[in-house]
């Protein structure tokens, strides 16, 4: 699978532009906030997490979700860079493939909570939670009318879209593919990882020694996906390549991973397989990395058995865990650094762990090799990789 990235958008607690994100990956200390608005929690005070900047959260309009205001900033953002407008979209066959956890699954709580007091003045809000789709809406603001799936495989949601999406336009279903994911800040996954007790206090260390857990984030990562004629009838320099795609469920636990990797394992190996590399291909790694101690185990016995000495970067500790955006928001950040053939040091980190047997990279770092893989590990056991190529791969 060798697929056209014409263009990328995210939004994320880095920036809201792709300009912003990419200088503040590298330049910028991330630090978590504590949640003022949005919900009420009695624990707020305690558990940090890192939010999208202001700016763009006062633009929600009424009639939208926070999650559907960050894909709709993306979209926009990303076809402005790849020279389609809305109208051009006419001309093809469009497909959307969206992952999100939120927008699935999370956005009837209010309604539950009026039933659950016996205050329900209306069921419309249970008939739009049952008939809402994140794509279909989408394609509605797009006016455009392919094929489309919103994916809920938790936090690999993402991650699984741009694989499909890849193969939607190797297997000439669509001309033009927008994928990626958004999930937004909410109550529910909120409580339920301090419920889980993977939760952290303190800014998320990836791969640490003693690291604390996770600190939720919210955001939304987007590519546009083109079959090479389509791309080709514009002159402009393309983003990348989705090389490869793996995914295995290894079925162990609702939530924690096969403690001896074995699905992920199957998916490094699936995704490499199908992208034609080897591990001397790989520039870097960009692991799920949770923070979390049986994550972050899980995914080191993997690459110490199958990519022993690739360099690891690890995302969420700039982000947060952004759930089923995560794949997506790390797939354009990887990107950023294969361009950029420079990997971005992790944040936070605290000391060598001797379980882990490696460490993030830890200062910004040069590179000069062109593909690097990206992993999503999820509730369910689903695990999740794409293999992606700078513009040049």
């Amino acid at each position: 699978m060798k697929t056209i990235i014409s263009s990328m958008s995210c939004v994320c607690s880095l920036g809201t532009t792709l300009e912003e994100i990419s200088d503040n990956i590298y330049n910028k200390v991330s630090v978590p906030t504590h949640i003022t608005t949005r919900f009420e929690s009695s624990y707020k005070n305690d558990y940090p997490v890192y939010l999208v900047p202001e700016k763009l959260l006062s633009q929600k309009k009424e009639d939208e979700s926070y999650g559907f205001l960050f894909v709709r900033t993306c979209v926009e953002q990303a076809l402005q860079q790849a020279k389609l407008s809305k109208q051009d979209l006419q001309k093809y066959r469009v497909g959307i493939i969206l992952g999100t956890s939120v927008n699935a699954s999370f956005n009837c709580f209010d309604f539950y909570k009026q039933y659950k007091k016996n205050e329900v003045s209306s069921y419309w809000d249970l008939v739009d939670y049952f008939s809402y789709s994140l794509t279909e809406r989408l394609q509605k603001y797009l006016s455009v009318s392919g094929l489309h799936a919103t994916i809920t495989t938790a936090c690999a949601s993402s991650t699984d879209a741009i694989g499909i999406a890849g193969q939607w336009i190797q297997q000439d279903l669509c001309d033009i593919v927008i994928c990626g994911g958004t999930d937004e800040l909410n109550i529910i996954p909120y409580t339920g990882f301090i419920k889980l007790l993977i939760a952290g206090k303190n800014p998320c260390s990836p791969f640490s020694k003693n690291r604390g857990g996770i600190n939720i984030g919210e955001g939304c990562g987007i590519l546009v996906l083109e079959k090479e004629e389509i791309f080709k009838q514009r002159n402009i320099e393309n983003a990348g390549y989705v090389l490869g795609y793996g995914n295995c469920c290894d079925g162990y636990h609702p939530t924690t991973p096969a403690p001896d990797g074995i699905g992920l394992k199957n998916a490094v190996m699936h995704a490499m397989k199908d992208a034609g590399i080897k591990k001397e291909n790989i520039a870097f790694i960009n692991a799920h990395g949770t923070g979390t101690h049986d994550n972050d185990l899980t995914e080191s016995k993997v690459f110490n058995e199958l990519l022993k000495d690739v360099p690891v970067m690890a995302s969420k500790s700039h982000t947060g865990h952004t759930l089923g955006a995560a794949g997506a928001i790390e797939a354009v950040l990887s990107l950023i650094a294969l361009n950029k053939k420079e990997i971005p040091k992790a944040a936070n980190f605290k000391e060598f762990d001797e379980e882990i047997n490696f460490v993030p990279v830890l200062e910004n770092t040069k590179t000069e090799k062109h593909v690097a893989l990206s992993d999503s590990l999820a509730f369910g056991g689903v695990n999740s990789v794409i293999i992606l190529g700078d513009k040049n791969a």
